[in-house]
């Protein structure tokens, strides 16, 4: 052969090289990717250890006994097609939109133009907004779902966005479970999981026999959920301000009654010579005995005592709220119950402009009242 048939030969094998190696395509580790030919689906060609593509598109693991689909020392390189230098067979290109999770606990939303579907798990975003309690609170949170495509030919060809289609599926059930408790419920009761309760919900078929949710999302469109997991869950702006000061307000004025009753029950006490146990254990079994006199074995006497004790604290302190400590430095119990009822109640009439009996204070009102005036009135009863 001449110098010039050799140049021709190696070029045509040249070509030959060159033609077969835009024949493969790479494929990552953990995805898949679709061969179209005039846009209609041809196969799908899969990168994942220990898994392979069933004659039904999904990702399945392989059996103990079974070899894999293609020769691991190929790596990622896969055969699509002799058509595809031609530009007539083609990879799949789409674009992509979903929220990520970063590792600061923040979201972001991504759209990407890929030639890939990504097959391993991942942890994609999901945010509410507006969600109301039982209460009508609006609520907003984010969520984590753990997902992975199992068939990507449903996920690419069976809903126009797989990602929009897990969205509207997930996301009604997260609001129909928060409209059944309150915000409080939600955040503090331990029988109450967002996440949890909402992903069972999923997975449980209707009442009538009806596929779960979760199976509708892996058998129409090849997408299964794994998990759900609750970030946060936020009431409105300032909500939450206003809530931790009205708790601080409760507990300071539990607080409060609860010393002054027990200053008070110090002082029949002592006045009556027994022991506060003792006393308290009176007063259980005969609540009367408050209102009764010391001939008749009551303590009116006493209590009257504890009121006049109460005024000159005040009047020589000359301040309007007299902190008098707990006694024994333990929480009431039900002994002194009709005392902490009275004050709680005065407490509330207060509010209400009311008086104990429910009736308008024709003298004064008592929301005008001082705090020595409510305790004299809740003494005198």
């Amino acid at each position: 052969m001449e110098k010039m048939d050799w140049i021709l030969v190696a070029l045509f094998l040249a070509f030959i090289v060159w033609y077969f190696v835009f024949c493969f395509t790479n494929v990552k580790e953990g995805t898949a990717k679709i061969v179209v030919r005039f846009d209609g689906y041809i196969k799908t060609l899969l990168c994942k250890k220990g898994h392979k593509i069933d004659e039904n598109g999904e990702v399945v693991q392989l059996k103990e006994d079974e070899l894999p689909q293609y020769p691991d020392f190929l790596g990622g390189l896969r055969w699509v097609s002799l058509l595809k230098p031609l530009g007539i067979d083609k990879i799949l290109v789409k674009n992509t939109r979903f929220i990520k999770t970063l590792s600061n606990g923040k979201f972001e939303k991504q759209t990407e133009k890929t030639n890939f579907i990504l097959v391993n798990h991942y942890q994609y975003g999901l945010e509410f907004n507006g969600a109301e309690d039982k209460n009508g609170l609006p609520l907003s949170g984010k969520m984590t779902m753990t997902a992975m495509i199992t068939n990507p030919f449903k996920s690419s060809f069976c809903v126009r966005d797989w990602f929009d289609a897990l969205i509207s599926r997930v996301l009604p059930c997260v609001r129909n479970y928060i409209s059944k408790y309150s915000y409080e419920e939600l955040i503090n009761r331990p029988d109450v999981k967002l996440d949890t309760d909402v992903f069972r919900s999923m997975n449980m078929e209707g009442s009538k026999g009806e596929p779960s949710i979760a199976s509708i999302l892996q058998q129409e469109y090849g997408i299964t959920l794994m998990a759900l997991e609750t970030i946060n869950i936020d009431p409105p702006e300032g909500y939450r301000e206003a809530t931790v000061a009205k708790w601080k307000a409760q507990q300071t004025a539990t607080k409060e009654t609860e010393e002054t009753v027990g200053r008070i029950l110090l002082s029949v006490a002592t006045e009556a010579g027994i022991e506060i146990d003792m006393l308290k254990a009176k007063l259980n079994a005969d609540p009367s005995l408050r209102g009764k006199s010391a001939n008749e074995g009551g303590f009116k006497e006493a209590f009257d005592y504890a009121r006049d004790l109460v005024k000159r604290d005040r009047a020589g302190s000359g301040l309007t709220d007299v902190r008098v400590g707990n006694a024994d430095g333990t929480k009431l119990d039900p002994a002194t119950a009709a005392i902490v009822t009275l004050l709680s109640l005065l407490k509330e009439n207060k509010k209400e402009g009311k008086n104990p009996k429910g009736e308008k204070d024709k003298q004064k009102d008592p929301k005008d009242m001082t705090d020595e005036e409510s305790l004299d009135n809740a003494l005198n009863d």
